[in-house]
């Protein structure tokens, strides 16, 4: 929360989010690699990094927002080991209705993939107030004026429900 208060203010969805973190004991598995859990952990800190560097963690404090995940789909190509570095990045890929979607990468800074892409993840969020998903227009307000969202790919479509898909795709009916 210290590094992204001082850290220089981000613009979504032009910006990404980039943190460098280092694997300690507690990260580890009994294979002697990181817990693929603990991998959806370090995303939840590039996410508050997002928010936080954009302006809107101040929005979600303010308004008592509550950011939930709703899915993810990730991707596990090379493990990391104990004391590695390694840089995540965030970003804000697209939006429907009333979710948000974003992609971590998770990225060795040494050992022998040093640069190879460790981990990806695609993952879906909405944000509630008093139990209700609030619209994208609201919750990327603090942002300014937004472009429509850039095409989601199908790994998105996937997180979707399938009320949501339909009208992503511009059918009327979620049934067909």
């Amino acid at each position: 929360m210290i590094k992204a208060k001082f850290a220089p203010a981000i613009h979504p969805p032009e910006d990404i989010s980039s943190i460098v973190l280092r694997v300690w004991p507690q990260d580890l598995d009994i294979n002697m690699h990181v817990n693929n859990g603990r991998y959806l952990a370090f995303m939840d800190i590039g996410r508050f990094d997002l928010l936080a560097r954009s302006g809107l963690g101040a929005q979600v404090l303010r308004e008592k927002w509550q950011p939930v995940l709703t899915g993810v789909n990730a991707r596990y190509r090379r493990s990391l080991g104990v004391f590695q570095r390694f840089r995540l990045e965030t970003r804000l890929a697209g939006w429907t209705e009333n979710s948000l979607f974003m992609e971590h990468r998770i990225i060795p800074l040494s050992g022998p993939h040093k640069g190879e892409v460790a981990v990806t993840a695609t993952v879906r969020a909405v944000m509630l107030k008093d139990g209700r998903k609030l619209p994208a227009t609201e919750m990327l307000a603090p942002l300014g004026p937004l472009p429509e969202s850039p095409p989601l790919p199908e790994a998105y479509a996937l997180l979707m429900s399938p009320e949501e898909r339909a009208r992503a795709s511009g059918g009327e009916d979620a049934k067909t």
